[in-house]
């Protein structure tokens, strides 16, 4: 009597040679697939962005004293990981367009996501880079306003301009404190004239009318005013903007435009007046 194990039948060969083929082409479909997908628009767009900060990083070499390359790298983090071989050919198909020439064209690719996607956490983050960019590098005073349509009485748009009312009030006490003749009069002056023209925007006027309102007769003026009036203005416009980040991500793409422009305009003034405070990454989403 033989010891040696009778041989399978020849159907199991069969069996497992279907088997394997099958494995093999699910493998092959796979790989296929991941290099033939297409791009979502929301994965451009992230993408885009983040390729934005990647080309400040090495092609604008922005003051490291004013944005360091570690804030830089904390940006470009934040939008998520590369892109993978078959996202780079993509994007590469649909034209990724010349670098920014300056970091004010790169804070306005941003603000372009920041007010057209769709997906309001990358829109904030977008947001909260450009802010952090026009802080560094202020917008020409004067740039026109655009409007936009906010239609709801929406809790973090409403904080928003609760936080713009607060700032214009701590704007106008220090006027009555800082000389005329003093070299942070002027800056003080414009920021209360640009918040005046803000709250009697279009688009945040019908948000004047929610209950509760969300601005007041007067606030409490933040610590270390009496000290020192304007950079007290600057700390409450650099609160001001992590606000209006917020709204950015809870609005939709058309309630964005006045968050955008307020947002530009209280970040750099800011940084004007506050210039000891260093520029974050991240402003709002820190």
């Amino acid at each position: 009597m033989s010891s040696r194990p009778p041989a399978p039948p020849a159907g199991a060969w069969r069996v497992l040679a279907v088997a394997l083929a099958l494995v093999l082409v699910l493998v092959l479909a796979a790989g296929l697939w991941a290099r033939w997908r297409p791009l979502s628009d929301d994965d451009a767009a992230r993408l885009g962005a983040r390729a934005t900060v990647a080309s400040v990083r090495t092609g604008l070499h922005p003051d490291p004293s004013v944005l360091p390359d570690a804030v830089l790298a904390d940006q470009e983090a934040a939008f998520g990981p590369a892109a993978t071989p078959s996202q780079a050919r993509h994007l590469e198909a649909r034209g990724a367009g010349a670098p920014p020439s300056s970091l004010a064209d790169a804070a306005a690719r941003l603000e372009d996501v920041a007010r057209t996607s769709p997906d309001g956490e990358l829109a904030a983050t977008a947001a909260s880079v450009a802010a952090s960019w026009w802080a560094a590098e202020p917008p020409p005073t004067g740039a026109d306003a655009t409007n936009g349509a906010a239609s709801s009485c929406e809790p973090a748009r409403l904080a928003a301009v609760t936080a713009l009312d607060r700032a214009r009030f701590t704007a106008e006490a220090a006027t009555a404190r800082i000389p005329a003749d003093a070299a942070q009069a002027g800056a003080v002056d414009g920021v209360t004239n640009t918040l005046d023209a803000t709250l009697r925007e279009p688009a945040v006027t019908p948000l004047l009318s929610c209950d509760p309102a969300p601005v007041a007769g007067g606030h409490v003026l933040p610590a270390g005013f009496t000290e020192d009036p304007a950079r007290a203005v600057g700390g409450t416009l650099r609160e001001t903007s992590a606000a209006l980040v917020s709204a950015v991500a809870a609005s939709s793409p058309e309630d964005r435009d006045w968050l955008l422009t307020a947002l530009r305009e209280t970040a750099g003034a800011a940084q004007q007046l506050d210039p000891e405070h260093p520029v974050t990454a991240l402003p709002g989403r820190d």
